[in-house]
């Protein structure tokens, strides 16, 4: 009887040191994924939305300056302008915010025809100015900028976001714009300049006064070489896959602007 019961002690706990072996190495297998399969790569981690991603964009845009926006200034304007520009963007992205440097060039070509400064009265022998298109110029005006823009990005969802920012920079100015400086013929009026106050030289009737060398040369305007930029940007921007970008945007860059740009970030 005592071998017995000493034998049945034995093999009880034999049996709970096997069980509890076999507990063990199914936690530790439920604790420790299985090697993949061979020929087949383990799962990427998602990726980290406050990691900084580099990239860089080209844009285009279409600026315009309203015959309005220049009779803040003048009593007459003979039309406003629209010109095309092209640049690029070097992106800083954290998340949802942008740091965008970017530099861009465009024409800024007002209409030609006759301008009349503010108070003037060319009824009262007050003279014009008749500016020129670059054809005419023989110089096509223009700037060069560059500039800081942060960008931020609301989700709509996983591809649309509402974006919206600002920033200021430097334009460097290109070319010249160049006038007439003419005295009109008899009959004009600030409201009735065609062809009285139209140069002679161009079709009309108006006669140019000469500068102070006694030249009778288009004059050019004395401009600044450099002008401020001062951006408030809205739109919309497209992503189609998580690297590559397409933003819709419009508002103020200086001028009234609205452009569209395709970027891509590594």
């Amino acid at each position: 009887m005592r071998f017995a019961s000493l034998a049945l002690i034995t093999f009880t706990i034999a049996a709970g040191s096997s069980t509890v072996r076999a507990q063990g190495a199914a936690l530790d297998s439920a604790a420790t994924p299985p090697p993949p399969p061979p020929g087949t790569t383990a799962a990427e981690p998602p990726p980290d939305p406050d990691k900084p991603e580099y990239g860089i964009d080209l844009r285009l845009r279409q600026v315009f300056l309203p015959a309005g926006l220049i009779g803040l200034f003048v009593s007459r304007a003979a039309g406003g302008a629209s010109n095309g520009g092209i640049g690029v963007d070097f992106v800083r992205r954290r998340g949802t915010l942008e740091l965008q440097l970017g530099m861009e060039y465009e024409h800024i070509n007002v209409q030609e025809g006759v301008y009349i400064n503010s108070g003037d009265n060319v009824a009262n022998g007050d003279t014009v100015d008749y500016i020129l298109n670059p054809a005419h110029a023989g110089t096509n005006f223009g700037w060069f900028t560059i500039e800081f823009t942060f960008m931020n990005h609301a989700p709509i969802n996983k591809y649309v976001s509402f974006r919206y920012g600002g920033g200021a920079g430097i334009g460097i100015l290109t070319g010249a714009v160049k006038r007439y400086d003419t005295a009109c013929s008899a009959g004009a009026t600030n409201d009735n300049v065609t062809p009285q106050c139209v140069p002679q030289t161009l079709g009309g009737q108006g006669t140019i006064s000469p500068d102070d060398a006694g030249q009778q040369e288009p004059a050019a305007y004395n401009l600044p070489p450099v002008f401020p930029v001062v951006n408030a940007i809205i739109g919309f921007q497209i992503k189609p896959t998580p690297k590559a970008v397409i933003n819709i945007e419009g508002g103020i860059r200086t001028l009234p602007f609205v452009g569209v740009s395709a970027g891509y970030f590594f």
